[in-house]
This record gives structure tokens, sequence and C-alpha cells, in this order.
């Protein structure tokens, strides 16, 4: 995969992270959350069997639909441009990153008793590693 199409997936999905944190910030603020419930109804089977969102679920999800938000502008802000210049060190630590987050994130769900979660984040983590990994910078010159 040259750079160009590389970074073009990670800016199509950093964007689309964008959409989805403002929707998932929406579970606080009664009457407009309906996405961020449904969400969390569909991440946590079976479909259908939940209430309204209690206040630690609310806080949660404004504290993952931050973090969503800031490392979709890291994507863009940071990750993007390392591609579209060749720094490979910045694609490996984003690489890492991610897993690392796949890693907490999935055992941490798995033992809430959320196995679930761990399924999505692994759709996630694909259209974030892909094209971090099929990258191929032959024909620029790495920075150091």
């Amino acid at each position: 995969m040259t750079p160009e199409t590389s970074a073009k997936f990670i800016q199509i999905t950093a964007i689309g992270f964008i959409g989805f944190a403002i929707l998932w910030a929406t579970a606080p603020y009664a009457g407009i959350d309906v996405f961020a419930q449904t969400m969390l109804d569909i991440l946590d089977w079976p479909y259908g069997d939940k209430g309204p969102l209690t206040r630690s679920e609310m806080w949660l999800s404004s504290i993952g639909a931050g973090l969503t938000m800031a490392i979709s502008v890291m994507l863009l802000g940071i990750v993007v441009p390392a591609i579209n210049s060749g720094d490979q060190r910045i694609v490996r630590v984003t690489i890492w990153a991610f897993v690392a987050w796949y890693i907490v994130d999935g055992v941490g769900s798995y033992a809430s008793g959320v196995g679930s979660n761990v399924f999505f984040n692994t759709i996630f983590l694909l259209m974030i590693l892909l094209p971090l990994m099929l990258v191929r910078f032959d024909n620029k010159p790495a920075r150091k």
C-alpha cells in the first residue's frame, strides 16, 4: 500500500471516529443520548435488556468519548502527516499504542463480563493497524 493510500485510510477512519466520539459523548445528556444508549446496549449483549444509563456509564462514556476524540485528532495531526513524510518511527509507535490499547481494553472488557466489546475493538483495531502495517515506504527515505 502506498503511503498516500495508507494516510487516506487513516484519515477516513479518524474522521469516522470523531463522529462516533461526538455521538458517544451524548451519554450524560437526557433527550439526546439515544445513540450512546443504543451503542452501549449493542456492546453489552444481549441487546434490549438495558435500562437508563447509570451515573458510572455516563461518566465513563464521557471519558471514553474524550479519549476517542483525542486519539482521532492525533491520528489526523500527527500520524497522517508522518505517513506522508515517511516517518516510520511514528508509524511503529502508533501500532504499538493501538496494540496496548487493545490488550488493556480487551482484557478489562472480558474480565468485566463484556466480552462482546472485544469483537468491536477488533474491528476498530484492524481499521487502524491494516493501513499502518501494509504501508510501504520503498520510494521515500525514512526520517530518523
